[in-house]
């Protein structure tokens, strides 16, 4: 049985939104077949026919894309996260610029946390307008000094995404199935993975 097999999630205008484990996504496919206003509809299938029996015997292809029935409007920020942060900055070090993959990366506090409170911010520095990906290299080069302390430039200042293109539940290291080709936005599509 396909225990580790995901479904890519279609928002109704075909846009990606998330991704599910195969069952949940079976589960949205038949209650889309009886009511074709709710649930989901398959768009593709797993290439390779793998597929599940129920007790009944009936058998369900893995559906590979889906599509739910109803526009679900996507909200307008995105969590901060270490896997959001490296796919807001492309795995890409803002310092030098190479890109990494992720076990070659961290995340630098542009304002080291220590000055950071010495200059009475009021909210975390732990957040998207204050952090970015760095490699190793890089952050130990600029340790607990700001940028310009370090004499180091930031590619482009950090900022909170624009949530468009995000997919929920997707890294960017993942390794997608081909069937999801078609219907990734370029965020994912840059990584070559």
């Amino acid at each position: 049985m396909p225990r580790h097999k995901r479904t890519l999630v279609l928002n109704a205008d075909y846009t990606p939104l998330s991704v599910v484990k195969w069952d949940r996504a079976i589960t949205l496919s038949l209650i889309g077949n009886e009511d074709p206003s709710k649930g989901a509809q398959v768009v593709e299938y797993y290439k390779d026919g793998d597929s599940i029996k129920d007790t009944r015997g009936n058998e369900y292809r893995m559906p590979a894309v889906i599509r739910v029935a109803k526009y679900i409007k996507i909200g307008k920020r995105i969590p901060f996260s270490r896997k959001n942060v490296f796919l807001r900055d492309q795995l890409r070090c803002q310092y030098c610029g190479k890109q990494y993959s992720p076990e070659n990366l961290t995340y630098d506090h542009v304002i080291p946390r220590a000055k950071w409170k010495k200059q009475n911010h009021q909210k975390s520095p732990t957040q998207w307008e204050n952090i970015v990906t760095a490699c190793v290299a890089c952050n130990r080069k600029k340790a607990n000094k700001t940028p310009k302390e370090a004499k180091m430039h930031l590619i482009r200042p950090p900022q909170q995404p624009n949530p468009h293109g995000y997919i929920l539940g997707l890294s960017p290291w993942s390794q997608f199935p081909e069937e999801w080709n078609t219907y990734l936005t370029p965020i994912y599509k840059n990584f070559g993975v």
